[in-house]
């Protein structure tokens, strides 16, 4: 069912994002001492290494698919679907990544990740990279300007190269 599904798609990526290498989470610059974060880079990379720990699953993972003219979807390209093309039963799961976190950054995935969800597909994904922790308020915020609710997203968290990114959860309140 969705739950296995589910299941199967987070393990996945966490063996994935496990296996990127340190140039392709951090990419080195010429002339400098400090590497910078590239959302593209790090994506190829993760597509890559997604494919080969989804294995021969009957799903299909596109990266950016443009959904721009498709009668069913408005003009938006998500970092990656897994569905199996051709009809709206099997969009399986929705994942945006995103290093930046900015508000307008957070506000665009989600957004997306929104549209998605009412297009069928029924795992949502926000994963953050090369970020110690996850800006909660921030996310918060973004989702109420979304329109969408937090606990309708897997948000994962890549803090570091060699390390599988963690499925992350909002801190709860604690009673004085």
């Amino acid at each position: 069912g969705v739950r296995q599904q589910t299941m199967t798609i987070l393990a996945a990526l966490e063996q994935a994002t496990q296996a990127i290498g340190a140039s392709y989470f951090l990419l080195p610059i010429a002339g400098s001492d400090r590497p910078i974060k590239r959302e593209r880079v790090y994506c190829y990379e993760l597509f890559r290494q997604l494919r080969l720990a989804l294995g021969d699953s009957q799903l299909t993972l596109t990266g950016e698919p443009d959904k721009r003219g498709h009668p069913d979807f408005p003009p938006i390209n998500p970092d990656f679907v897994l569905h199996i093309p051709g009809g709206h039963e099997e969009n399986t799961a929705a994942i945006e990544v995103e290093c930046r976190v900015g508000l307008e950054h957070l506000i665009k995935d989600l957004r997306n990740l929104k549209t998605m969800r009412d297009r069928g597909y029924r795992t949502l994904v926000l994963l953050l990279f090369a970020n110690n922790n996850v800006p909660w308020p921030k996310l918060a915020q973004a989702a109420g300007e979304a329109d969408i609710d937090l606990g309708e997203i897997v948000v994962l968290l890549h803090r570091a190269v060699g390390l599988a990114a963690t499925r992350e959860s909002p801190p709860t309140a604690t009673a004085a």
